[in-house]
């Protein structure tokens, strides 16, 4: 079934579109102030796509917005608008995701297909310098925006902290070591560390019984998720991308808490207080966490100055931001 929402935002020419529900559309929209609207379908592919596409298509000749926001991916999602655009007079600006630059599966097609997207947007816009590089050098326009650090301040009396407690945020995608970390939780255990892991574990093949070791939740409410992070020590969140600003990172830092990171170049450069960084493999995590866990009072010190640093910028960007998608 597909549903349509609307968030209260203030009224402008802009419309934000999305096929999915997402962290970084919603405080981005929300924070400049733009209309988003999620068209959202549990259907399978095909009928998914066409349930959406036509949804797509009537809520665009409803409201006629004169710039559209859209997330990539969906790949399908940026097609159809930019073939809408000169039937409809709208311009086309893409939030591109990790996949929506770098095409995760490999495919030569779904890269020279996310290239052409990106070199003809009106605008794309990118949460990493090494992303924007890549979409200048198609001849795109580019604007550089990290996620806005979520809003937490409803969520922090939840959790009491508990000695030893491991978050590990994960989707079980493809880019995540989730294995090495299941691992590490072992070598740890010994040492009464116990890791909590949020996600879809079944969407990977993984059965509740494969590793009693770790406490797998599941999809879990907003609620319970954030009961979590703030009552952990440390928080774990990896990936094997070089260009990825995993979303966990912005909330543990947030919240204050210890974060342990991949060692990759986009995360070294943007995440630089509170966190340790390690290697994909399971004794390098596990030397992360106690290392984490150890000076967690010192990084949690780091977090919070990393954080309001982080907000101050963002008010900057986001108002240039806001100006460039006016001035389309």
């Amino acid at each position: 079934m597909t549903r349509l929402v609307l968030t209260a935002a203030q009224q402008t020419g802009i419309l934000w579109l999305t096929w999915e529900r997402q962290i970084r559309n919603r405080s981005l929209s929300r924070a400049l102030g733009i209309p988003l609207c999620e068209i959202l379908s549990n259907r399978g592919r095909m009928a998914r796509y066409a349930s959406c596409i036509g949804r797509t298509v009537s809520l665009l000749r409803r409201r006629k917005p004169s710039v559209v926001v859209c997330q990539n991916p969906s790949a399908v999602l940026s097609v159809l608008l930019l073939g809408l655009r000169p039937i409809l007079g709208i311009k086309v600006a893409i939030d591109a995701h990790f996949g929506g630059v770098e095409a995760f599966n490999g495919s030569r097609v779904l890269q020279r297909l996310l290239n052409y997207c990106n070199r003809i947007a009106d605008l794309v816009v990118v949460s990493n310098e090494n992303h924007a590089e890549r979409i200048r050098s198609l001849g795109g326009r580019v604007f550089v925006c990290p996620d806005p650090l979520p809003d937490l301040s409803e969520y922090r009396d939840l959790g009491t902290e508990i000695s030893r407690k491991v978050f590990f945020i994960c989707s079980f995608d493809l880019d995540e070591p989730y294995r090495e970390v299941f691992r590490a939780a072992e070598l740890l255990r010994p040492d009464g560390f116990r890791f909590f892991v949020s996600g879809n574990y079944r969407k990977a093949g993984i059965a509740l019984g494969d590793f009693p070791h770790v406490d797998l939740l599941g999809f879990v409410p907003e609620s319970e998720y954030y009961r979590h992070l703030f009552s952990s020590q440390v928080v774990v969140d990896l990936t094997v991308l070089d260009n990825c600003l995993v979303c966990g990172a912005y909330e543990a830092l947030e919240a204050g808490k210890p974060l342990v990171l991949s060692r990759k170049t986009a995360l070294q450069g943007y995440f630089t207080g509170g966190t340790v960084y390690t290697e994909n493999e399971s004794g390098e995590i596990a030397t992360a966490v106690r290392h984490a866990h150890v000076e967690r009072i010192r990084l949690a010190d780091e977090c919070r100055q990393w954080a309001n640093r982080a907000h101050a910028e963002m008010k900057v960007r986001l108002a240039s931001l806001g100006s460039v998608l006016k001035g389309l």
